[in-house]
């Protein structure tokens, strides 16, 4: 690749015109365009600083190929990412911290280290990792040019400034997003027709019956009066309704990734009965929080065949942990409401089907 074909694609890459870049140099417009023609090679003074500019070597910009650097940060990324899906955070820290050393300020790097270090927090609750997340959040603000990078970089700001007690920067960093209406799969749903059409209402169904999922298992919050928004009684109720309305979607039991969500369901709902002593029920929500954890573990790449979703791919899954769902359910068993049926052959049962497939992830 000729140097002037290697300085427009930068260029273009970083969405600026042949005089954005020459203001930011202090040379004149016509100077980049004899580069990009290659009539002409900017002054030795310049080097460094385009190398700053664009996040690459000297010796990429004169000509070594770029695509084989990306192919590196790819691969990079890719590794990381097999270790991060199924929980081994550090591991993943590691390969990520040594690829951003080889390349410094790299935004697909540290896009990918915003998210480990926020899962990290979400595992341990240390607030290092929170802090981290923050920070690499505002380097991709600041550094990258690629929309969805930094609408996640927002994403993970949002949550990490509530988190840290900074509400005011997360309401102002919320507002500045689109409204739901207006988002990028409302209008394109409308847009498209035909399969693309079908294939992104499908998207968006997904979408939203996730944000109302999670909305009805998070509702039982405290109000600014101090009274929590509903009764243990109601809170169990919209349970009830969580549960009613993800069977109403998935008519054919193929939930997916949403087991996790009736596995979660059902584990409150079986707190909620051993406290008020009916036993036969906490067997029998446990017993289901089982089996929808262990299908979780084991659908992958099941095609959905239920009306709604019908022939999405469920894919494989990743997790913030190296735990899988069976193992956390059995860690939220030993708790001490529990105490009364943990002799009971049903409850022992249970916990023998777990054991079979803790920490045992069917990855194909």
């Amino acid at each position: 690749m000729s140097f002037g074909k290697t300085i427009k694609d930068l260029r273009r890459k970083h969405d600026m015109t042949q005089e954005h870049l020459a203001e930011i140099l202090s040379i004149s417009p016509q100077a980049i365009s004899r580069w990009e023609t290659d009539i002409a090679m900017p002054d030795i003074s310049l080097i460094a600083p385009l190398c700053n500019l664009f996040n690459i070597t000297s010796d990429e910009l004169l000509g070594i190929d770029l695509t084989r650097r990306q192919q590196t940060i790819s691969r990079i990324c890719d590794e990381a990412d097999k270790y991060s899906s199924r929980g081994y955070l550090e591991k993943a820290r590691e390969i990520l911290e040594d690829g951003l050393r080889k390349y410094p300020d790299n935004c697909d790097i540290i896009y990918n280290l915003m998210y480990v270090s926020s899962w990290q927090k979400d595992v341990t609750g240390d607030r290092k990792y929170l802090e981290e997340a923050i920070k690499w959040g505002e380097k991709i603000l600041e550094q990258s040019t690629v929309d969805h990078q930094r609408h996640s970089a927002i994403q993970v700001l949002c949550f990490s400034y509530r988190d840290v007690g900074r509400l005011d920067e997360a309401v102002k960093m919320a507002e500045s997003m689109p409204y739901m209406a207006v988002s990028q799969e409302m209008l394109l749903s409308s847009i498209y027709s035909g399969d693309k059409g079908y294939a992104s209402k499908q998207s968006n169904a997904v979408t939203l019956l996730q944000f109302l999922s999670n909305s009805l298992f998070s509702m039982q919050t405290k109000l600014d009066s101090g009274e929590m928004a509903y009764t243990p009684e109601e809170d169990a109720a919209l349970r009830d309704k969580r549960i009613e309305f993800l069977h109403l979607f998935f008519e054919n039991g193929d939930f997916g990734f949403y087991h996790t969500h009736l596995s979660d369901t059902h584990r409150e709902q079986a707190f909620y009965y051993a406290k008020k002593d009916n036993y036969e029920k906490a067997l029998h929500h446990l017993s289901l929080a089982a089996e929808h954890a262990i299908k979780f573990v084991t659908s992958v790449n099941e095609d959905c065949t239920s009306l709604v979703f019908r022939g999405m791919c469920r894919g494989s899954w990743s997790t913030s942990s190296s735990e899988n769902e069976a193992s956390r359910l059995l860690k939220k068993m030993e708790n001490k409401t529990f105490d009364k049926i943990r002799n009971k052959e049903e409850f022992s049962n249970i916990k023998k089907r777990l054991l079979e497939y803790a920490n045992n992830w069917k990855t194909e």
